[in-house]
């Protein structure tokens, strides 16, 4: 028989899940040859340690329920594993699961847990924090900071942050090695992108792939403050790398120094980074179910 475990954040997101374990029920338990075990996850590591131990038991199957940081948490234990990561994306911004076309419908992609393929992606890390969607520095990372212990969730209150603190945030100063060059960039913010955006179908880096073993590192370049809407409008129609304040390398590895410590995002969970950050892929890393 097989065995399917369910490791769900029951506070991630904005949506009800208390139609979850019926819809499981509807098409796990009657489905004959599978076993399910629903984990609700504590806080903390507690998704990452559960995931462990499923992996440890050889779990045919360990499905992450929440957003984009419950999904890292889980798909960290099961990296370099034979254990496929599924996805019912119940977060605010569900980047991999957008970017994966996994559905938004709890029932739907339950139906793709069942129907689905093993896809087998790569992932990236900063300073040795592994990151599945996006990873960056500058802007984007204190908005994560700002989003993350913001009294009220939802895309509507993140556009509303953002435009805040668009006009507010003073670009930093960057030095980056990458293939043997030397760049030195003011910079609003540096995302590392393995997939195409940060979520919510906000695209920073529109050609990149998770299966490319490469990342893509976007600049984005000090900006005046009234060209937000703009590139608001950019960044949701997937023309972001057409504007001029944007620089898009691609490479496998990047090192930054920064003139002072701050706030990384890893999958948009804001993290204390230093000084210098090492930014590296990690191909082939990730077995994942997909439509």
């Amino acid at each position: 028989m097989k065995k399917v475990a369910f490791i769900v954040n029951p506070v991630s997101g904005v949506r009800s899940k208390s139609f979850l374990e019926r819809s499981i029920d509807r098409f796990f338990h009657a489905k004959s040859g599978w076993e399910v075990e629903l984990h609700r996850t504590i806080g903390g590591n507690d998704a990452f340690h559960a995931a462990c131990r499923f992996r440890e038991e050889s779990v045919d199957l360990v499905v992450a329920v929440g957003g984009d940081g419950t999904v890292n948490c889980v798909a960290q234990a099961l990296m370099h594993s034979p254990t496929p990561l599924g996805v019912i994306p119940t977060g605010s911004g569900n980047g991999l699961a957008r970017y994966l076309k996994i559905p938004i419908s709890i029932t739907k992609a339950i139906k793709v847990l069942l129907q689905g393929k093993i896809t087998t992606i790569d992932s990236g890390s900063i300073n040795g924090h592994p990151f599945f969607c996006t990873a960056g520095i500058g802007f984007d990372a204190n908005l994560a900071n700002r989003f993350n212990t913001a009294p009220v969730r939802g895309f509507p209150s993140y556009v509303a942050l953002s435009a805040f603190e668009y006009t507010h945030y003073h670009p930093e100063k960057y030095t980056i090695w990458v293939d043997g060059q030397l760049l030195e960039r003011e910079a609003f913010l540096i995302t590392f992108a393995n997939c195409d955006q940060w979520g919510n179908n906000v695209y920073i880096a529109p050609e990149a792939s998770a299966t490319d073993r490469l990342l893509d590192m976007v600049i984005w370049n000090k900006t005046p403050a009234v060209t937000f809407p703009f590139t608001a409008m950019r960044l949701l129609s997937r023309t972001i790398d057409h504007s001029n304040y944007i620089e898009n390398i691609r490479s496998a590895s990047f090192r930054i120094e920064r003139s002072q410590e701050g706030w990384a995002h890893v999958d948009g969970e804001d993290v204390q980074m230093g000084k210098e950050l090492i930014v590296e892929v990690h191909p082939a890393s990730l077995k994942v179910i997909t439509p």
